[in-house]
């Protein structure tokens, strides 16, 4: 025994020696953190680390690795303005926000990049009344702190709040430099503050296409800046790219424009009203899954990266994950239910697949293509609830009624809202209720088999209506 707590002892004392300097994960040799005490005192370094005063560090040794450096030495002066009112990414007014989680205010572009390690000084004449202003460095917000491999070093993105006067501003891996403006109280409502340009100095100047903006001549010019990432930015949709990707594109411009197309529908469907476009970032390493959604909305590089910008096969296979987490973003808890979380976002998914790519109403996944099977499986004696055998129930009311009743109802819930403080089952009751309206047909019977509750109430403000009884395949025993 005591030579065990002595050899653990001593693990835990080699990792705890070993500085965040020293910490420079590759995909090929990644680092593996300690367990219990030692992760704990590693992870407290780290932070510390990634909070140092700009000035007081150079660049990170795996910068070089991951995201990338600098190779040239040219640095620019430029002024950018930016619209301090651009605070949140959802009209919330109607109460029925979508996003089952609170999603972070808009980033704003600057077309600009910190080199690692280097101070950017950013010159403030005033903030707006009400306002928080900051600079975000690096587009690769997730940490990999809790994971239990490295395959890059675990935080590179670092974010500043702005004072009148120079600001410094640097992050050991460097990264995209970002503006963001929020409200000092997100929840009560503030009136609209000019916002003064902010003057930054020492950056380096970031290869940046806007749709309707730049040309194939100014893109091909625009190339040759030397940050290491690159920003596509359309109207719905913002693309972060590496360089060296994205710089085989002769001209975003069409590849762009699917994108919002993508995104226009998926908005189209819940009745969103944009307030700023979705960000897509391909990272070495993300925090969970093979994506995950959110602001950014994260993937691997390998293989997501290429196939973000691979308009051919956009075109003809769409994809599936993309429309799926893009689709998470669109989720709200008035229609989302228990068990439904990987469920309702995939309607997004079939919405696209079908208007955009052309794949046959309530296609464009594998598994839909057992439709009969799944829904055997999904009406069993003992149901099956997983998350295509869900969707399945919906095919068979999309069939059945078109996109019409399916588009009206949850669109509903941007003008009309539930009543605060109600209950899951009333909840399922309005959706169950709004959906026959607008098919009118009585699904009463049909949701509650697919496990809504529907009240008495909403029954009765069906009577007249047809009795919608679908034919089923035999359920599964």
């Amino acid at each position: 025994m005591r030579l065990l707590c002595a050899i653990l002892f001593s693990a835990s004392a080699a990792f705890a020696a070993i500085s965040p300097e020293e910490i420079a994960p590759t995909k090929k040799t990644p680092f593996i953190p300690p367990a219990e005490t030692a992760r704990g005192e590693m992870v407290e370094a780290i932070k510390a680390y990634m909070a140092k005063e700009p000035g007081t560090f150079g660049a990170h040794a795996s910068a070089q690795d991951f995201p990338g450096i600098v190779e040239a030495k040219e640095r620019v002066a430029r002024t950018v303005a930016y619209d301090s009112n651009l605070v949140h990414r959802w009209d919330t007014s109607a109460g029925n926000a979508p996003n089952l989680a609170t999603g972070p205010d808009a980033w704003q572009e600057t077309g600009l990049y910190a080199a690692p390690g280097e101070v950017v000084i950013v010159k403030v004449a005033s903030i707006p009344e009400n306002r928080v202003v900051k600079v975000i460095v690096g587009c690769h917000r997730d940490s990999l702190l809790k994971l239990d491999k490295w395959n890059r070093f675990p935080l590179i993105n670092r974010t500043f709040e702005l004072k009148v006067g120079d600001n410094k501003i640097a992050n050991a891996f460097g990264g995209q430099l970002f503006i963001q403006s929020t409200h000092k109280d997100w929840r009560k409502p503030v009136k609209a503050s000019p916002s003064t340009p902010l003057q930054f100095s020492n950056a380096v100047a970031m290869p940046t296409y806007f749709l309707g903006k730049d040309t194939p001549e100014s893109w091909t010019k625009s190339k040759q800046n030397p940050a290491p990432w690159v920003t596509l930015i359309g109207k719905q949709v913002i693309l972060h790219v590496q360089a060296s990707e994205a710089k085989r594109l002769t001209d975003p411009k069409g590849l762009l424009e699917w994108w919002d197309k993508a995104m226009a529908l998926e908005d189209d469907l819940i009745a969103l009203t944009r307030l700023a476009p979705e960000r897509v970032v391909p990272d070495r390493q993300i925090s969970a899954g093979f994506m995950h959604s959110g602001y950014p909305f994260m993937c691997w590089i390998e293989p997501s990266q290429k196939d973000s910008i691979d308009l051919p096969k956009l075109t003809k296979e769409g994809n599936w994950g993309f429309f799926h987490e893009l689709g998470h973003n669109h989720q709200s808890r008035s229609w989302t239910f228990d068990g439904q979380t990987e469920v309702t976002c995939n309607l997004f998914s079939l919405y696209v697949m079908e208007k955009l790519v052309g794949k046959p109403q309530g296609r464009g996944h594998p598994a839909m293509e057992k439709l009969d099977e799944m829904l055997a499986k999904r009406f069993a004696a003992e149901p099956n609830k997983g998350p295509f055998e869900q969707l399945a129930t919906f095919v068979v009311l999309i069939r059945a009624h078109g996109w019409g009743p399916l588009r009206e109802t949850l669109r509903s819930y941007a003008s009309v809202a539930t009543p605060k403080g109600a209950t899951k089952e009333q909840l399922q009751s309005v959706f169950a209720e709004r959906y026959a309206k607008a098919a009118k047909a009585d699904v009463s019977e049909y949701f509650e088999k697919m496990g809504y509750h529907v009240e008495a109430t909403a029954k009765a403000s069906l009577k007249g209506l047809p009795a919608f009884k679908p034919t089923l395949p035999t359920p599964a025993k």
